[in-house]
């Protein structure tokens, strides 16, 4: 099952109005690369890149692309702002009640400057609270040293800690002229949630905001992962959310699929793999023959598609569940920060000489964390269901925090897992995605009556082209019967499932 984001449903819809190939084809098409590349059934959105399906997906009018992206907000800042905020701590009371997943975190997160017993400046931190400075380091070295082997382990410590607070620290990097402190983190079993200032040393380009949120549109390309699973893929989903508290100053919260990186997809991959080889063999093409990019080499691609997404749902039995341990440590490698210009006019030219960068302003270096992570899951619900319809199709799970509602789908063998998934609150409204997740099962709740949930699985085909529209998503309080959106929903689904909460 896989899905796309609001924001880059509705700028494909813009775009269509100016190419030949129909939105829901470049859809399919997007899929059919991430199933290729990533091995993978479980339900996606988009590519977190807006252009990435025109770019896929072919012939785009010479004009397509001045129809706007996404409507963009030019960042009124206060230059106050940044200036009240310290560097370290008080991030998440600030951006908090500004990101898809808002809630409280301010009031359960953990601060990094003595986490470890090194503050953001790299000092060493005393029993007292005080950091050590780099003179009392050598004054303490100097009245340490009795013996030759203690004066050579001595003077080594000294040189790495006093090397340390002389160029990066533990929580912050610098590289091209950017400098990224990690501030707060907070964890449950779901997901690691950090924040991150961004200190540019000239003015960060006027950028393109969301549609809905208003938040600036910046990614991360990063790798990393958590020391209890290794054999975890170290490609992150690097999209963030926030806010600029200046014009040299970004601030944002970073969300880690922890419940992703604590799953062993090694059986699941091989099963997978062969079912894919499969496909190909029966349509009797190879992965080359996919990256044709005619009108007969699009419709392979979506014949593709098509199979393995209706195959796919049934291997995620496959993937094995890893314990998560109370404590960990997570490792984050960043080495480019990109965002994405205001008013950006994308053109083939410009994606032919700057690839996927086309229409970014980007920085480039290395700024890699260590980040020591307790889990709290005090307020998290898991409700688990396996339950499953005549049809092969149901829900293996519900988990709620605070601040999130992840639906674990199950499909049986020969079922048809090409669907799509929607959740109602009590209201019977759409709840909204996650907009820092590439995975459309992961709800956000915080504003919404969550003490019953409608969940919907839809047949995807049939939900882009009848069933989806802003029209239907909102107010439905105040709808007759018969026009609720639901009665539409309740008319088509393939599975139905109706929740209470407390």
């Amino acid at each position: 099952m896989m899905t796309f984001n609001n924001n880059e449903k509705d700028f494909q819809e813009k775009l269509q109005k100016d190419t030949e190939i129909p939105v829901i084809v470049h859809e399919r098409i997007n899929q059919a690369y991430r199933l290729i590349e990533n091995n993978t059934a479980v339900q996606k959105k988009a590519p977190k890149d807006p252009y990435h399906w025109m770019k896929i997906g072919g012939r785009i009018a010479g004009g397509a692309a001045a129809v706007l992206l996404i409507a963009f907000v030019f960042y009124m800042t206060d230059p106050v702002m940044a200036k009240n905020i310290p560097v370290v701590g008080g991030l998440f009371e600030t951006l908090q009640n500004n990101v898809s997943f808002f809630g409280d975190f301010a009031d359960h997160a953990t601060t990094l400057e003595a986490v470890d017993g090194v503050d953001a400046e790299g000092n060493n931190i005393a029993e007292n609270g005080n950091a050590v400075s780099e003179t009392e380091k050598g004054k303490w070295a100097e009245d340490n040293t009795t013996g030759q082997e203690e004066i050579g382990a001595t003077v080594a410590d000294t040189n790495a800690a006093v090397a340390t607070a002389k160029g990066d620290s533990a929580y912050t990097k610098t590289a091209d002229g950017l400098t990224i402190t990690c501030s707060e983190v907070f964890a449950n079993s779901q997901a690691v949630y950090v924040t991150m200032q961004f200190k540019s040393d000239t003015p960060f380009p006027q950028t393109e905001t969301r549609a809905e949120s208003g938040t600036p549109i910046i990614d991360l390309d990063m790798t990393g992962g958590v020391d209890f699973n290794t054999e975890a893929s170290p490609v992150i989903d690097g999209q963030v959310e926030g806010q600029f508290l200046d014009d040299n100053t970004y601030a944002c919260i970073f969300r880690y699929d922890l419940a992703e990186a604590a799953k062993d997809y090694t059986e699941y991959s091989e099963k997978y793999n062969e079912m894919t080889q499969q496909v190909l063999d029966e349509m009797g093409i190879t992965l080359e023959d996919l990256d044709d990019q005619t009108d007969e080499g699009y419709a392979l691609l979506e014949e593709f598609n098509n199979k393995v997404s209706e195959r796919g749902g049934e291997y995620q039995k496959y993937i094995k569940a890893i314990d998560v341990p109370d404590t960990f440590n997570l490792h984050l490698d960043i080495t480019k920060v990109r965002g994405m210009e205001a008013d950006y006019q994308w053109s083939e030219d410009d994606f032919a000489k700057y690839g996927t960068d086309a229409g970014y302003y980007k920085y480039e270096g290395d700024w890699s964390f260590d980040i020591p992570v307790t889990v709290d899951d005090s307020q998290t619900e898991v409700m688990e269901l396996n339950d499953i319809n005549d049809a092969g199709i149901g829900l293996r799970s519900v988990i709620r925090t605070p601040y999130e509602l992840t639906v674990n789908e199950l499909y049986e063998e020969g079922s048809n897992s090409d669907c799509f998934m929607v959740a109602l609150d009590a209201n019977g409204n759409k709840l909204p995605y996650n907009d820092s997740v590439g995975n459309c099962n992961i709800f956000a709740i915080q504003d919404r009556d969550i003490s019953t949930v409608d969940i919907y699985i839809l047949d995807y085909i049939q939900y882009m082209d009848e069933l989806k529209g802003e029209d239907n998503y909102n107010n439905n309080e105040t709808k007759p019967e018969g026009q609720k959106w639901s009665d539409l929903l309740d008319q088509y689904a393939k599975y139905h499932k109706t929740l209470h909460f407390k």
